[in-house]
């Protein structure tokens, strides 16, 4: 979570939110339920066509096909994207304060399929942008650790995937190399997805000990990935990022690449590899479909210690030095299953699924050595809305042991403060309600449980009480 307060938005924004905001309402005041398609997610290179129906709730997105000319782009290999993520939060108990914040992201893509372009067989190049509007409810608000909305970052505009991709054998080999975050593809559940808290899409535990946060939105780094696979089972990736970034400096990493065109190539070295394990996939599959993945990761960095000195002293100790004991690596490996458990009779894909992260790492020298968040989705929970879903998901981030000694040393030599918690925890109930293709709605409710586990920071310096906070987004693909 940046630590800096991100600058006022200016009167163009302004204006946006008061569009966006009458859009929304003629939208809840227009729409007659029906069928939806829920929309592929930010980042994705599929290629369809929108029609230029002149009922509104059939198209695929707002705009239409442009009088066919999107339609002719898409055939030439040129897709172009342009989607609105609005919502507003309100914290009702807890926290840093009471009361409520509108943030926002907007996101233009373009893909090309370089085959259809200029014959080069299996490849794609693709490029996206932010711009990132609003004040966040976790800096302002809540002040916890693992981020309230996945949205939430420092405001400004800013390049963030930047990649070519090459297919091979024949599709099952696919390299891609470029920009882009590692939980593009990699630490991330299925079923996961579904929630707007940050720990589902970004462990808390690597977001917490990895530099600058690590290569997660909003700062991508320069990489390579392989993706192989061996059977229809089994497939195998890895990847290597740079292992910062963010350049050099002291304050919001976020400031220090404002642009997301840092294009760091000379830090230490982030590498991720997962093994997955895949059954009844595939539009004939006769059982529940599930998924397996072992990983872990290694970042070639360096580490302070979290507690003791280069004498070995505590570094709460007044006789210390204040200097670390330094590590060199780091480290921490995670398992994933995504498994339905139950499918509606005479249905493909709606039922109820769950899903669980572990990831664990070294004590000495992280903030957290343990992250854990699992739950469920039910898919189609009620009739003719086949595209909705209701999850349930609860994400815990906890605080290592050397961490929490650090805090009861200083409560000791000081006389002061107060120890630190074992844990921050969120409960997350949310439903996204697909009204229609290029409109979705989701209402989530977040429980914070010892927020920002009791350790100082630039948001508060004491303890802060359990959180309860309440939010919608609105997401409209133009």
């Amino acid at each position: 979570m940046p630590v800096a307060r991100p600058p006022a938005a200016g009167p163009g924004w302004i204006r946006s939110c008061g569009v966006a905001a009458a859009i929304l309402l003629g939208v809840i005041a227009a729409h007659h339920p029906g069928h939806a398609q829920q929309q592929p997610p930010t980042g994705t290179t599929t290629e369809t066509t929108s029609s230029d129906s002149p009922t509104l709730w059939k198209r695929d997105t707002l705009t239409g096909d442009w009088d066919g000319l999107r339609t002719r782009l898409i055939d030439t290999g040129i897709t172009l994207a342009l989607q609105e993520q609005s919502e507003a939060w309100g914290n009702m108990a807890g926290g840093l304060r009471q009361g409520v914040v509108y943030d926002g992201l907007t996101t233009a893509s373009v893909s090309l399929n370089l085959e259809k372009l200029v014959r080069w067989t299996g490849a794609t190049f693709f490029v996206d942008a932010y711009q990132i509007h609003g004040r966040g409810p976790s800096e302002n608000l809540v002040g916890n650790m693992q981020v309230v909305s996945n949205l939430e970052a420092t405001r400004g505009t800013k390049l963030y995937q930047l990649w070519l991709e090459q297919k091979l054998l024949d599709g099952r080999l696919i390299v891609r190399l470029g920009q882009e975050g590692a939980n593009d593809q990699m630490m991330i559940t299925q079923y996961g997805a579904l929630f707007l808290n940050s720990s589902f899409g970004f462990p808390g535990l690597a977001a917490a000990d990895l530099p600058s946060g690590g290569p997660n939105y909003p700062l991508a780094a320069p990489f390579v990935r392989a993706e192989f696979h061996a059977t229809d089972s089994v497939t195998l990736v890895g990847a290597v990022f740079n292992g910062d970034p963010a350049p050099e400096g002291t304050g919001d990493p976020q400031l220090r690449d404002a642009g997301g065109t840092a294009f760091r190539l000379n830090d230490h070295v982030f590498a991720v590899g997962e093994l997955w394990y895949s059954i009844n996939q595939g539009d004939h599959a006769s059982g529940l479909p599930g998924t397996y993945k072992l990983g872990a990761w290694y970042h070639s960095g360096h580490f302070a210690d979290q507690l003791h000195d280069t004498s070995g002293l505590s570094l709460a100790n007044p006789a210390s030095s204040g200097i670390p004991l330094g590590h060199s690596t780091d480290f921490a490996v995670y398992g994933i299953v995504d498994q339905m458990v139950w499918q509606k009779p005479d249905t493909k894909g709606q039922g109820v699924a769950v899903f669980l992260l572990v990831m664990g790492a070294p004590d000495a020298f992280n903030q957290s050595n343990l992250s854990v968040e699992g739950g469920m989705n039910w898919i189609g929970p009620f009739e003719g809305r086949d595209k909705d879903v209701f999850g349930l998901g609860v994400a815990y981030l906890g605080i290592s042991p050397a961490t929490r000694q650090y805090g009861s040393d200083l409560v000791f030599y000081t006389g002061a403060g107060s120890p630190y918690r074992s844990h921050e925890t969120v409960i997350e109930a949310t439903y996204l309600y697909q009204a229609a293709r290029w409109l979705a709605l989701q209402p989530d409710l977040q429980v914070v449980v010892n927020p920002g586990a009791g350790i100082p920071s630039a948001l508060s310096s004491k303890p802060l009480r359990n959180a309860v906070i309440g939010g919608v987004r609105a997401t409209i693909t133009f």
